[in-house]
């Protein structure tokens, strides 16, 4: 993937991109099962019906609300967002190798409107699907399409789910997650 198109497509929608990280020692495919978490587990959501004329700025409104809340941001407003780049050893388009991309979020942004129509945090506006951290890996936040709703779901230390720490053991040294998942996932059982 091209680092100029991705930031400027981050940059349309509201978010400075500040280069890729790896080696966090938070595993973006764990990162990317909140919704499969229940609310026993600590996860929270905010949604907007579908048929919603304000869909958009309502669902924008809930994301807003939760990544302030459970603490997605750091002080300067930054934090990993989830981007698939294609696998070192990729054999077509669909096999790709999930890596942070660190962001900031700038003063006028538009995460379910311009960044889903952008491809950066979804499909096409108002169709969500995209896997947030803070920094440190203190909470995962996903954007996501329902029967009947988009919305945001948030689980705050995820590192103490058991549901999520059995799924990372049992990925650990699997031929299809790499060197660099495999360390940033003992990394994260670590904690």
């Amino acid at each position: 993937m091209n680092a100029e198109i991705l930031a400027q497509a981050m940059k349309d929608c509201g978010l400075r991109f500040l280069g890729f990280r790896r080696g966090t020692g938070i595993p973006p495919y764990i990162a990317g099962m909140v919704t499969s978490c229940s609310p026993d587990e600590g996860r929270r959501d905010r949604t907007a019906a579908l048929d919603d004329p304000a869909l958009v700025p309502k669902a924008n409104a809930g994301w807003f609300e939760l990544a302030t809340e459970f603490g997605l941001f750091s002080v300067d407003r930054q934090f990993l967002i989830y981007v698939g780049l294609p696998h070192p050893d990729a054999v077509d388009d669909t096999d790709v190798e999930g890596v942070w991309g660190l962001v900031e979020l700038l003063d006028d942004w538009d995460i379910m409107g311009a960044g889903c129509a952008a491809g950066v945090t979804g499909s096409r506006r108002g169709r969500p699907a995209f896997v947030m951290s803070a920094l440190d890996g203190s909470v995962f936040v996903q954007g996501t399409v329902w029967q009947d709703s988009i919305g945001t779901a948030v689980l705050p230390n995820p590192h103490r789910v058991q549901s999520l720490r059995e799924v990372a053991r049992l990925n650990v040294g699997k031929p299809y997650r790499t060197a660099a998942e495999n360390e940033d996932t003992l990394a994260w059982l670590a904690r």
